[in-house]
């Protein structure tokens, strides 16, 4: 009897619980930080610089340098290798050891 009731009750909360994790995609659990700009209000800070945190859905929708109609092969590697490089560079905080600040 006793079994019986702990395997229905856990058999319960599994079924509430599958449904609530189907809810978020493995993509949401992940998240990627990069610098804060200028104006934006960071969401987290590395010693005294701010950054900001997306999930990655959030941060990859709006990802990548903005381009233009009639650009060419050269322009756009030029502006992807740009931004890329922009939003890779985190200066370490001034004072700490190692780090490129």
């Amino acid at each position: 009897m006793k079994k019986t009731v702990l395997g229905v009750a856990a058999a319960a909360v599994l079924a509430l619980a599958v449904p609530a994790l189907a809810k978020h995609s493995a993509m949401e659990a992940q998240w990627m930080c990069r610098p804060a700009m200028a104006g934006e209000k960071p969401t987290a800070m590395m010693g005294s610089k701010g950054i900001e945190c997306k999930t990655m859905p959030a941060m990859t929708s709006s990802m990548g340098p903005k381009m233009k109609p009639g650009m060419t092969a050269e322009q756009m590697d030029a502006a992807w290798r740009a931004w890329l490089e922009q939003q890779m560079l985190i200066q370490s905080a001034t004072g700490t050891a190692g780090g490129n600040g």
